[in-house]
């Protein structure tokens, strides 16, 4: 009786893998143990359960060696490798495979679960404290570009006036190179305002306070009259800006200011980089959930691998202005973070030597 009860526990309750071959090595029957991590392997060959990495297995060989242990490595049903220890016991007919599993292995790989971790929680709190620390240092770094850009701004667009007064007032007084040194200093100190500006724009968005007053707008009249603003800076470059739309497009809830900002900076930038002479063409279009716009110049394109810059602060490529205009290099990510901030999404097609186009997408119910 008490070796009926022994035997049943073996057979169904007992964390050892108990396995009954034949004496070719055709497992004949197995426990439930076994048969949890290997599966049913009954019929099959013992040497179906082994992974044999050095292809050193024999059946005959373990059997020969009798009750001296083997370190086997079986397959188990999650398809990882577990290591058990096996005696084998000759019979007349049968041979039974008992394999206990190596508890020093377990032992080990615990204790190394148990140092990662807690390595691993000493990571996150010092991950934690560090994006606490950038958090700050990213707040205080907006505040000082913010304080620091109202403060130039006001000097600077002074200079601004009294470059334009004298170019204006004085213009016959002055000799050539008297002019063309206040032409360049109109022109750095704009350029300083449209930094100072995009700067001011950055971190705000950074700061999480890009606030957008929505309204319905008709953006077929809102790209009408950009294009007029920005045809009059283009035909300094003999460049024609045209405007296409084929469909009725409803009035999209929008920031239109911001927008406007989106615009004028896709168009400018087109006209920028492309030829003396040639063309810029906008559309505008629909589908189902989104009204689209499109941008398209017919410059020099830009190279595949250098698309990613195009929409990271101060990233420039290889591209350069036709006409030796200036770039901040923060237009295209302003304008991502805009439409962005809208819920939709911007792009860019191009082909080196043929022209780009760039597209923005609004949803048409946000």
């Amino acid at each position: 009786m008490k070796d009926q009860i022994k035997l049943k526990y073996l057979n169904d309750h007992a964390s050892l893998m108990n396995i009954e071959c034949d004496r070719d090595g055709i497992i004949k029957e197995m426990n439930a143990y076994a048969r949890k991590i290997a599966g049913d392997m009954t019929g099959k060959p013992f040497g179906n359960i082994v992974l044999d990495f050095t292809n050193t297995f024999n059946f005959e060989e373990v059997v020969k060696n009798g009750e001296q242990s083997r370190l086997l490595n079986v397959a188990t049903q999650n398809n990882t490798p577990q290591t058990f220890y096996f005696r084998f016991f000759s019979t007349e007919d049968t041979i039974m495979a008992l394999g206990e599993l190596n508890h020093a292995e377990l032992s080990d790989l615990e204790t190394k679960l148990v140092r990662l971790n807690n390595e691993l929680n000493n990571t996150s709190r010092q991950l934690q404290k560090t994006n606490s620390e950038l958090k700050r240092l990213n707040e205080l770094k907006n505040k000082f570009l913010g304080i620091a850009a109202h403060d130039l701004r006001n000097p600077i667009g002074l200079v601004i006036s009294y470059a334009d007064f004298l170019l204006e007032e004085a213009y016959d007084k002055l000799t050539d190179d008297e002019r063309l040194m206040l032409e360049r200093i109109q022109s750095s100190a704009e350029f300083m305002i449209n930094l100072i500006n995009d700067l001011l724009d950055v971190s705000r968005i950074e700061s999480g306070k890009l606030e957008l007053n929505l309204q319905a707008v008709d953006l077929v009249d809102l790209i009408k009259n950009n294009v007029e603003l920005n045809q009059v800076l283009a035909e300094k470059k003999s460049i024609t800006i045209s405007f296409e739309h084929l469909e009725k497009i409803p009035p999209v809830k929008v920031d239109a200011r911001k927008i406007e900002q989106v615009l004028n900076n896709l168009i400018s930038n087109a006209v920028k980089f492309s030829h003396p002479g040639s063309s810029v063409k906008l559309d505008i279009f629909r589908d189902s959930k989104h009204v689209n716009v499109s941008v398209t110049d017919y410059g020099q394109g830009i190279p595949k691998e250098e698309r990613p810059k195009l929409f990271k602060t101060f990233s420039r490529t290889s591209v350069q202005a036709t006409g030796g205009e200036r770039s901040t290099g923060l237009g295209l990510v302003i304008a991502r973070n805009i439409i962005m901030g809208h819920g939709g999404d911007i792009w860019v097609e191009s082909e080196v030597g043929k022209g780009s186009t760039f597209y923005f997408s609004i949803p048409l119910k946000k």
